[in-house]
C-alpha cells in the first residue's frame, strides 16, 4: 500500500521555503526613542554633560534621545543625542529579538525590549579623556 508521502514532504518544503529565518519577527524599532539616566557613574570630559572631576554619579536630569533613521531585517543605523551632542550610532537587534547591541565612535550600548514602546538601555563608554556607565529607560514616542 503505497501512502501520500510525497505531497506531505512538499508541503512541508514549501512551509519551510516561506518561514522567516528566526530573529527576522517584524519589530519595527524606527523612529524616536528618549529617555533619562536611571543609574550611572562617569568621570572625565563627556560629549553629553560638563567635564566631572572625580567619579559622579549619573546626572539624571540629562535626556537623550535615540533616533532609529533606518532598519534593515535585525540591522539598525540612527543617531544618539543630548542637548548638547549627537553621535551615529549603529546596531543590530539579536536573534531572541528582544536584546539589542549598538555602538557609537566611543561607546558600546547594550539594550532589552521590554516592550513594542520601552527598552532599557545601558551604555559604556571609554576613551582617554572619560569613563561612563549608565543606564536610561526609553520610551518610544
Amino acid at each position: 500500500m503505497k501512502t501520500g508521502g510525497r505531497p506531505a514532504i512538499a508541503l512541508a518544503i514549501a512551509v519551510l521555503a516561506t518561514s522567516a529565518p528566526a530573529g527576522a519577527k517584524d519589530i519595527d524599532l524606527e523612529g524616536i526613542w528618549s529617555g533619562k539616566v536611571e543609574a550611572g557613574v562617569s568621570h572625565g570630559i563627556q560629549g553629553h554633560e560638563p567635564h566631572v572631576s572625580e567619579p559622579t554619579f549619573g546626572n539624571y536630569e540629562l535626556t537623550f534621545t535615540l533616533e532609529i533613521l533606518e532598519q534593515e531585517g535585525r540591522a539598525l543605523i540612527g543617531t544618539w543625542s543630548s542637548a548638547d551632542h549627537s553621535e551615529r550610532i549603529f546596531g543590530v537587534l539579536r536573534r531572541n529579538d528582544t536584546d539589542i547591541i549598538m555602538v557609537d565612535e566611543d561607546s558600546h550600548f547594550d539594550g532589552r525590549l521590554l516592550s513594542a514602546s520601552s527598552m532599557e538601555l545601558c551604555l559604556a563608554e571609554t576613551h582617554d579623556d572619560a569613563i561612563a556607565a549608565w543606564c536610561l529607560l526609553m520610551e518610544k514616542q
